[in-house]
C-alpha cells in the first residue's frame, strides 16, 4: 500500500513538474510575445512619428508656395510703381529746375532794367510775363499719375500686412497649446493662404456669422480649413462656387462647407468621410469643435 502511495506522488510530483517546465516555456514564449509586440508598437510610433513629421513638412512646403505666390503680385506691381513714380518725379524735378533757371534769369534782367524809356518798360513786360509763364507751369505740374501709382502701391502694402497678419495662426505649427480661437479668423487665415487655388476660377461665398470663440489648438484647426479648402479647390476643376458659413447653436459654434462642384455631385459624402485630414491633425479635434460639414465631395481619394 505504501508503495502504490509512493508510486502515485511520485507521480504527482512528476506532474507538477512537467506542468511547470510547460509554463515556463508558455510563459518565456509569451514573455516574447510581448517584447516582439513592444517593439513593434515603438516601430510604429517611429513611423507614425516620422509621417506627422513628413506630413507637417508638406503642408509646410504647400503653404510657403502659397504664401510666396501671394506675395509675389503685389511686392511686383510695389516694386513697378515706385520704379514708375521715381522716373516721374526725376523729369518733373529737371522740368521744375529748368523753369526756376528761367525765372531766375527774367528776375536778374528785370532788377537791371532800366525803365527810364518806353522800350525799356516794354521790355520789362514782357520779361514779366514770360516770369509769370515759368511760375504757372510749375504750379501747373501735373503729378496725377504719380499720386495714382502711390495710392496703389499702398493697397499692395496692405494686402502684404493683410497677408502676414493672417499668417499668424499658421506661425505656431509645432505649439499644441490649448487657447480660444475664433473660427472664422481661422476661416479667413486659410483662405487668404489658398487664394492662389481659388482666384479666377472658383467663386467664393463667405457667410460667417458671429459665433463664440471655442477652445482648441488653433494652429491645428488652421490646418484642418486649410486643407478642407484645398481638398474643394482640387475637386472642382476649372471652375465652381465654394460657400463657407459659420452658425451659431446656443453656446456652440457650427462651421459648414459646401463645396458645389457639379461634376462630382454624384459623389456626395456626408460629414468628413471624404475630405483628406493632415496625419498631425486628429479627427476626434473636429468632433469636439463640433464640426458640421453639411455636403462635400471627395477630392483625391475616388
Amino acid at each position: 500500500m505504501q508503495d502504490i502511495v509512493v508510486i502515485a506522488l511520485a507521480a504527482v510530483a512528476a506532474l507538477a513538474f512537467a506542468l511547470a517546465v510547460v509554463f515556463a516555456l508558455r510563459a518565456r514564449k509569451a514573455k516574447g510575445a510581448v517584447n516582439a509586440m513592444q517593439e513593434d508598437l515603438q516601430q510604429v510610433q517611429s513611423s507614425q512619428a516620422q509621417v506627422i513629421h513628413t506630413t507637417k513638412l508638406a503642408s509646410l512646403g504647400q503653404m510657403i508656395a502659397g504664401v510666396a505666390h501671394e506675395m509675389n503680385t503685389p511686392l511686383g506691381f510695389v516694386k513697378s510703381n515706385v520704379e514708375v513714380v521715381g522716373e516721374l518725379l526725376g523729369e518733373h524735378l529737371q522740368q521744375t529746375q529748368g523753369k526756376l533757371n528761367t525765372a531766375a534769369d527774367y528776375l536778374q534782367k528785370l532788377s537791371r532794367a532800366d525803365l527810364s524809356t518806353p522800350a525799356s518798360q516794354q521790355a520789362v513786360r514782357q520779361a514779366a510775363a514770360k516770369l509769370s509763364g515759368a511760375l504757372q507751369v510749375i504750379a501747373q505740374a501735373d503729378l496725377s499719375d504719380a499720386r495714382d501709382l502711390l495710392q496703389d502701391s499702398v493697397e499692395g502694402i496692405d494686402q502684404l500686412t493683410n497677408l502676414v497678419r493672417n499668417l499668424k495662426g499658421f506661425a505656431r505649427v509645432d505649439r499644441d497649446g490649448m487657447d480660444l480661437m475664433d473660427l472664422n479668423e481661422g476661416v479667413e487665415s486659410a483662405l487668404t493662404i489658398a487664394a492662389h487655388q481659388l482666384r479666377d476660377r472658383i467663386e467664393v461665398i463667405k457667410d460667417l456669422k458671429a459665433v463664440p470663440k471655442v477652445r482648441c489648438v488653433p494652429s491645428q484647426i488652421n490646418q484642418v480649413f486649410l486643407n478642407l479648402i484645398n481638398n474643394a479647390a482640387q475637386a472642382m476643376g476649372d471652375k465652381g462656387t465654394l460657400t463657407l458659413r459659420s452658425v451659431r447653436n446656443g453656446e456652440h459654434a457650427y462651421q459648414t462647407l459646401v463645396d458645389q462642384a457639379e461634376a462630382l455631385r454624384e459623389r456626395c459624402l456626408a460629414a468628413r468621410g471624404g475630405v483628406s485630414l493632415p496625419e498631425s491633425v486628429d479627427p476626434a479635434v473636429v468632433d469636439e469643435l463640433l464640426w458640421e460639414l453639411t455636403e462635400c465631395w471627395e477630392a483625391r481619394h475616388r
